[in-house]
């Protein structure tokens, strides 16, 4: 099971828990069941109408000196 977050353009969405493995296939579901759907998330993966898809970058650790 994995969880998509999800935002619609009327600043509404949520979370859904589904079998659904892959974002591609998550966010075709979604657009699907919910009208307007402009962006769906997992993990540090997203898909956004504007951007298609992509990855956020990984935060660099903070040194410790």
């Amino acid at each position: 099971m994995k969880s998509y977050l999800f935002s619609t353009d009327n600043d509404r969405g949520g979370v859904i828990l589904c079998d659904i493995d892959t974002l591609p296939d998550a966010v075709e579901y979604l657009q699907q069941r919910f009208k307007g759907v402009v962006r769906v998330e997992q993990g540090r993966d997203y898909w956004s109408e504007e951007e298609g898809f992509g990855s956020l970058a990984v935060p660099d650790e903070p040194s410790s000196s």
